[in-house]
């Protein structure tokens, strides 16, 4: 018979290998890389869950939860296993718990805003309301390293980020859509991968245009030339980065300044130019005091019954857009002429955007280029059931719905939060690799 002290022994040795253990590796801080999270030292077959905590630039809570259960092993592998039904998401994904975060107000179409370019995420394992292991990570929106200059001169509004370099580094230049204002998040993580960004106000910033109408393209062009002033930056190696109206202004660029550029990644865009926001028929852009090219038509928004007035009741405005293609001839007259492009492109659709049809749009852009035997190298990635919404990766996605600073409606922007998750962590990738590569 075991005497007590062998069965004390026993004892410890079952309770050191049932000893649970929650680790997390970073290859990198930056919210664009992936962790590896594991747990180890639980028993087989054991369901336990993860909860993840982080609070916003405005104090708020938010969180997320995943249940798992181990495998023979008693190990749970966030890149490999599923979680369980009444998880915050439910499919295989690393950054699952992150991307799903919701505030604790459960305004769902709340947009989370990093407190000084950085958020510390907690995450605590349990099991029922045990708590089994805990740890907290940093996550970081900008390298600390990276240098910020702000931007007033000639003209130009905007915020130049340049991450540590010894020679001058190549150059992108970010324009946001059409809520205006500078597009620095984005500007922020890309300087982070090793790129001198530019992150250029173009409307709706002190200094310059309150609306997206008649802005000069003189304006960028006062922009290449400013970047060519500059020791840090080889202006050689100029990007174009932009997100919907943006990246109808940057393949509109690409074409009336072919030589000034060497890549641009246009995400969800146009394939014609529109007009101002609010009056479709005043032109958005303009060139040496006259239209760039005619507005394409746009059918009439229904705003009847209270639509955009909330965020249970967004507007859809794809609709419109595609009755505005009917009248072709107008809608031709508008078309960008991206056959004068002469630098590699990235073009990024979502098949259920409801904001416009940037999937049509893209298709109608490779066509242009098919059919003038562009030698252009174009990469299409599309997304079959992200909306407009494809964004930087593994920060809290509200639901897809968009409340506009300008426009001061709600909109339906399409796609789901984990269908945007999936591409927006995609598309960056490819972002930056094909920036590595074109400039």
């Amino acid at each position: 018979m075991f005497g007590i002290s062998s069965f004390c022994s026993i004892c410890c040795v079952i309770a050191a290998v049932f000893q649970p253990n929650l680790s997390v590796t970073e290859s990198s801080k930056t919210i664009d890389q992936p962790l590896q999270i594991y747990v180890e030292g639980l028993k087989p077959f054991q369901v336990v869950e993860l909860k993840a905590k982080t609070v916003d630039q405005k104090e708020e809570i938010w969180t997320s939860h995943a249940y798992f259960q181990a495998d023979k092993k008693g190990c749970v592998n966030l890149k490999k296993d599923k979680p369980l039904s009444g998880s915050s998401y439910d499919t295989i994904d690393e950054m699952g718990l992150f991307w799903s975060m919701l505030p604790s107000s459960n305004d769902s179409s709340s947009s989370f805003k990093c407190k000084q370019d950085q958020f510390v995420v907690e995450l605590t394992l349990y099991q029922e309301k045990k708590v089994l292991s805990k740890k907290t990570i940093t996550r970081f929106l900008k390298e600390p390293a990276v240098k910020i200059i702000e931007v007033k001169e000639r003209g130009l509004v905007g915020t130049l980020f340049v991450p540590p370099s010894e020679k001058p580094l190549p150059v992108i230049i970010t324009l946001s859509g059409s809520n205006g204002g500078i597009s620095e998040n984005r500007a922020k993580l890309l300087a982070s991968n090793g790129f001198a960004v530019l992150a250029l106000g173009v409307f709706g910033v002190y200094g310059l245009p309150p609306n997206l109408q008649n802005i000069p393209l003189e304006y960028f062009e006062t922009a290449f030339s400013w970047l060519k002033t500059q020791p840090q930056i080889d202006s050689t190696r100029v990007g174009l980065y932009g997100i919907s109206r943006g990246a109808e202004l940057a393949l509109l660029l690409g074409s009336y300044f072919p030589n000034s550029m060497q890549g641009i990644a246009a995400i969800a865009p146009s394939s014609v130019v529109y007009g101002a926001l609010g009056d479709p028929s005043t032109p958005a852009w303009t060139y040496q005091g006259k239209a760039v090219l005619p507005c394409a038509p746009i059918a009439q928004i229904d705003f009847k019954e209270n639509i955009g007035q909330s965020s249970k009741q967004p507007a859809s405005t794809r609709q419109s857009f595609l009755s505005g293609m009917k009248d072709e001839r107008a809608f031709e007259a508008a078309a960008i002429p991206v056959e004068n492009i002469q630098c590699p492109l990235l073009v990024v659709s979502g098949g259920d955007d409801q904001m416009w049809p940037s999937d049509i749009y893209v298709q109608q852009l490779l066509n242009r280029l098919k059919k003038a035997n562009s030698k252009v190298p174009c990469q299409h990635l599309h997304y079959s059931l992200a909306g407009h919404g494809i964004n930087i990766p593994n920060l809290p996605i509200p639901e897809p719905t968009y409340y506009h600073p300008i426009g001061k409606l709600w909109f339906s922007m399409g796609g789901t939060r984990a269908a945007d998750a999936q591409a927006s962590q995609d598309v960056w990738n490819e972002i930056v690799i094909f920036f590595h590569k074109a400039l």
